[in-house]
C-alpha cells in the first residue's frame, strides 16, 4: 500500500506543469548545452540580420538610409522592414528551443505546454479573446479619463500592409517568449530550486530584462520594468494555476496583436494602429495591468468551480 501511495504520489508530481522538467534527460551539461544553442542560433540569427540590413543599406543608392553602428538602430528605413526583420529573429530561436528539448533532453515538445497529450487551441482562443476585452475596457477608461491623449491615426492602405506581419509572426515572437519563459526556464528552474514559486520569481526578472533594451522603458525605467515583470508574474500564475501554458500564451499574443487597434508612438512594435497614444503613462499602465491581471485569474478561479 505504501508504495502504491509513493507511485501515485510521483505520478501526481509529473502531471503538475511546472514539474514537466523531470522528463527526459536532466544531467547539468544538457541544459548547458541547451542553453548554448539556444543562445547561439538566437544571437548569430540577429546579428546575420543586422549585417544583413547593413550591406542592404549601403547599395540601396539612399543617403537618408542606413544604420547606427553605436545604437544598431536604423536610420530613415521603413518600419514594416524593421518590424518583420525584428519577428525574425524569435524563429531560430523557437526551432533551437525545440532542439534542445526533443533531441538533448529527449522529452516531448508538447511537455513545455501541457501535461496532456494534446494541445486545448480552444484554451488559446479563449486566452486572447478575455485578454483583449480587458485591455480594450483599460483603454476606453484612460481615454474617458485622460481626453486627448488617444488620436485616430487609421490609415488604411498603411495599415493593412502590417496586418500579415502581425497575424503570422507576433504569435510566433509571443508563443516563443512564453515557451522559453514560462516553459522551458521555469521548468527548469523549478528542478534546482524544488519549489515553482522561486523559479516563477526568477523567470519573471529574467522575462523582465529582456525587455530592458524597449524603447517605453526610457519613460520610467523603474515602473516599466516593474510592468514587464508584473506581466511575467502574470503569466506564471495563470499557468501554475490552470496546470498548461495555453492561457498565458493565448494573453501574451493578445496583449501582442492589440497593437493593431492601439499602440504608442515609440513603440518597439512600429505598427500605424488605428489610435496611437502620444503620451505613455508608466502609473496607469502598470496600475491596469494589476487590476486586470486580478480579474482574469478571478474569472479563471470561477470557470474552474464551474
Amino acid at each position: 500500500m505504501q508504495f502504491e501511495n509513493a507511485v501515485q504520489s510521483i505520478e501526481s508530481i509529473e502531471q503538475k506543469y511546472y514539474y514537466l522538467g523531470r522528463l527526459g534527460k536532466n544531467e547539468w551539461w544538457r541544459y548547458l548545452l541547451s542553453f548554448c544553442i539556444i543562445i547561439f542560433c538566437w544571437l548569430g540569427f540577429s546579428v546575420f540580420l543586422f549585417i544583413f540590413y547593413y550591406v542592404i543599406s549601403m547599395f540601396d543608392n539612399n543617403p537618408l538610409t542606413g544604420m547606427d553602428a553605436n545604437s544598431t538602430l536604423n536610420i530613415g528605413s521603413n518600419p514594416l522592414v524593421d518590424l518583420t526583420l525584428g519577428l525574425l529573429s524569435f524563429i531560430p530561436l523557437l526551432l533551437s528551443l525545440f532542439v534542445a528539448v526533443k533531441f538533448i533532453h529527449r522529452r516531448s515538445v508538447i511537455s513545455l505546454i501541457t501535461p496532456l497529450k494534446r494541445i486545448d487551441w480552444k484554451r488559446i482562443g479563449l486566452g486572447v479573446l478575455v485578454i483583449w476585452l480587458l485591455v480594450l475596457v483599460s483603454c476606453i477608461t484612460e481615454a474617458i479619463s485622460f481626453p486627448g491623449r488617444y488620436q485616430l491615426t487609421f490609415d488604411s492602405g498603411e495599415f493593412i500592409k502590417f496586418v500579415p506581419i502581425i497575424i503570422i509572426f507576433v504569435p510566433i515572437q509571443a508563443a516563443t517568449e512564453e515557451l522559453m519563459f514560462r516553459g522551458y526556464l521555469t521548468q527548469s528552474l523549478t528542478l534546482l530550486f524544488k519549489s515553482p514559486w522561486i523559479a516563477i520569481i526568477i523567470s519573471s526578472a529574467l522575462f523582465m530584462s529582456l525587455h530592458f533594451a524597449n524603447p517605453e522603458v526610457a519613460v520610467d525605467v523603474v515602473l516599466t520594468l516593474a510592468y514587464y515583470f508584473a506581466v511575467g508574474i502574470f503569466m506564471a500564475l495563470i499557468t501554475l494555476k490552470d496546470n498548461r501554458l495555453e492561457l498565458a500564451l493565448g494573453c501574451h499574443i493578445g496583449i501582442n496583436t492589440f497593437v493593431l487597434l492601439e499602440n504608442y508612438t515609440d513603440s518597439v512594435l512600429p505598427v500605424p494602429s488605428i489610435f496611437t497614444i502620444n503620451t505613455l503613462d508608466p502609473v496607469y499602465n502598470l496600475a491596469s495591468f494589476v487590476v486586470m491581471a486580478i480579474i482574469f485569474i478571478g474569472f479563471l478561479h470561477f470557470s474552474k468551480k464551474h
